[in-house]
């Protein structure tokens, strides 16, 4: 039972992570040069500016819940 709660676990939490790890990153990376564009920004900040759907190239950002979007930013400030 406990394999069992541990693996649907497992699952849940990689289905949710799953879309910031099929490269959405390169969404981003269409438009923007991290090192430049970003430079002096928290993540907060690029997170406020990638929420913000009104910006017409961030539109397609709405596919993305806050998590997600945490987690390509979190990757592409890494690099």
């Amino acid at each position: 039972m406990r394999r069992q709660l541990a693996i649907l676990v497992s699952a849940t939490c990689l289905a949710v992570a799953a879309p910031a790890f099929s490269g959405d990153e390169e969404l981003c990376l269409d438009c923007h040069v991290p090192s430049e564009d970003w430079e002096g920004m928290s993540a907060e900040e690029v997170l406020a500016t990638a929420s913000d759907t009104s910006i017409k190239r961030h539109a397609d950002n709405a596919d993305f819940n806050e998590d997600q979007l945490k987690a390509i930013i979190a990757t592409l400030l890494a690099e």
